[in-house]
C-alpha cells in the first residue's frame, strides 16, 4: 500500500497569517528575477544614482571576481563584505562555472553565519541541479543558523519541493515556538508559496485595505 502524503494540520492558513511583507517575498523575488533580463533593468536604473567612490570600488570588486576561477576560490570570495552589484555579478559567475561549487556551498551554510553569503548561496542553488536540491532537502534542519535555514525554505518552496513540506512545518514551528517571528515569518512564507497559497493571502489582505 503507497503512504499517505503528508499534509498540513486543518485551518493551518486560517490559524496563521502572512504578515503582508516578509524578508521571504524578497528573498523568493530574487530567485525569480535572479540572472534575467528584469534583473538587469533594476541594476540599470540604478547605477545612474551611485557616486564615484562606490563605482570605483564596484569596478575594483569586479575585476577580482574575473580572476577567480576554481570554485573554492569563489566560495571564500562570497565571505567578503563586497557591494551588492559586485555580489550578483559573483553569483553569476559562481552559476556559469563547472566544478563542484554547489556542493561546497551546502558544506558551507551548515555552519556559516553570515547574512550576506546565505543569501549569495541560496541564489546560486536556485539554478543548482535537483541532486543539489535533495541534498538541501535532508540536510537543511540540520544548519547551524537560524537564518540559513529559513532562507533553505525559500529555495525549496521557490524548486517546488513539496516533498520539503514536512520539515518547513516542523521549522516553522520551531521559530514559533522560540518567538524568532523575522525567520517564522520566512518559512511561513515558503509554506505559503510550495502550497500555492501566496495570491490567495494577498487577494484578502487587498480586499481588506
Amino acid at each position: 500500500m503507497k503512504e499517505a502524503e503528508w499534509a498540513l494540520p486543518d485551518h493551518f492558513f486560517e490559524e496563521n497569517p502572512l504578515d503582508e511583507m516578509t524578508v521571504g517575498h524578497l528573498s523568493y523575488f530574487k530567485m525569480q528575477v535572479f540572472g534575467s533580463d528584469l534583473n538587469e533593468m533594476i541594476a540599470d536604473s540604478v547605477i545612474p544614482y551611485i557616486d564615484k567612490e562606490r563605482e570605483a570600488i564596484i569596478q575594483i570588486e569586479k575585476e577580482a571576481i574575473d580572476s577567480l576561477s576554481a570554485p573554492e576560490e569563489l566560495v571564500n570570495f562570497m565571505r567578503k563584505r563586497i557591494d551588492t552589484l559586485s555580489r550578483e555579478y559573483l553569483c553569476q559567475k559562481a552559476v556559469s562555472i563547472g566544478g563542484d561549487i554547489q556542493g561546497l556551498l551546502i558544506d558551507k551554510l551548515g555552519r556559516n553565519g553570515m547574512d550576506a553569503f546565505i543569501e549569495s548561496a541560496m541564489l546560486v542553488l536556485s539554478r543548482a541541479n535537483e541532486t543539489y536540491i535533495d541534498r538541501m532537502v535532508k540536510e537543511f534542519r540540520q544548519f547551524r543558523n537560524g537564518y540559513a535555514r529559513a532562507q533553505a525554505t525559500i529555495l525549496l518552496a521557490y524548486r517546488k519541493r513539496e516533498d520539503a513540506l514536512k520539515s518547513m512545518y516542523e521549522e516553522y514551528v520551531d521559530f514559533s515556538r522560540n518567538q524568532n517571528d523575522d525567520n517564522s515569518q520566512t518559512v511561513l512564507y515558503s509554506i505559503y508559496a510550495l502550497t500555492g497559497n501566496v495570491d490567495v493571502e494577498m487577494n484578502k489582505q487587498m480586499a481588506e485595505i
